[in-house]
C-alpha cells in the first residue's frame, strides 16, 4: 500500500502549508501590539500582505530547495521534516533571504575564481610601471657622477617614484 505522505505532491503541499502557518505567525506576533493598542492602521495592510506572501515563498524555499541539501539525518536536526522548515522559513524570511544570498555570493565566486589571479595581476603590473619607472632614471643617475646636486635630485626622484607605487 502507498504512504500518501511520500508522495511529492504532498511533500510541496506539507511545505506550502506550513510556510503559511509560519507566515502567518509571524504577522499576527507583529500587528498583534497594534491591535491591542487600537493604533492599528489598516493602511500598512499591504505591507502585512506583502510579509506574508514573501513568507510563504521563503517557506518554500527552504523546504523544498535548501532543505534536501542540508544533513538533517542525524542530531538536532533529525527531526525537522519539510513542513517544519517551511514553517521556519515562512516566519524567518529574512533568514531564508540571507542564506539565498550567501549561496548566490559563493556561486559567483566559484565563476570568478577567489581574484587572487586579479590581484596578482595588479600588483604585477605595478611592479612593471616601477621597474620602468626607475629604468628611466638610472641613465640620468649615471650622467649625475660628478654633479652633486643632480645626484641628489635624481636620487631624489627615486625615492618619489618608490613611495608612489609602493
Amino acid at each position: 500500500m502507498t504512504n500518501w505522505s511520500d508522495l511529492p505532491i504532498w511533500t510541496g503541499v506539507n511545505a506550502f502549508a506550513g510556510a503559511a502557518l509560519g507566515a502567518s505567525f509571524y504577522v499576527l506576533l507583529k500587528t498583534q501590539p497594534y491591535l491591542v493598542s487600537r493604533s492599528f492602521d489598516p493602511k500598512y495592510n499591504a505591507v502585512y500582505i506583502s510579509r506574508f506572501i514573501t513568507g510563504v515563498i521563503a517557506g518554500v524555499i527552504l523546504a523544498t530547495a535548501i532543505g534536501p541539501t542540508l544533513d538533517l539525518s542525524s542530531g538536532p536536526g533529525k527531526s525537522l521534516s519539510f513542513g517544519v522548515l517551511a514553517i521556519l522559513g515562512g516566519y524567518a524570511a529574512e533568514a531564508v533571504e540571507l542564506i539565498l544570498q550567501r549561496l548566490v555570493e559563493v556561486l559567483l565566486a566559484i565563476v570568478r575564481g577567489d581574484g587572487s589571479a586579479q590581484v596578482q595581476a595588479k600588483v604585477a603590473a605595478q611592479q612593471a610601471d616601477k621597474n620602468a619607472k626607475l629604468g628611466e632614471l638610472v641613465p640620468e643617475l649615471e650622467a649625475a657622477r660628478g654633479d652633486d646636486a643632480q645626484f641628489k635630485a635624481t636620487i631624489h626622484k627615486i625615492r618619489a617614484t618608490l613611495k608612489k607605487t609602493a
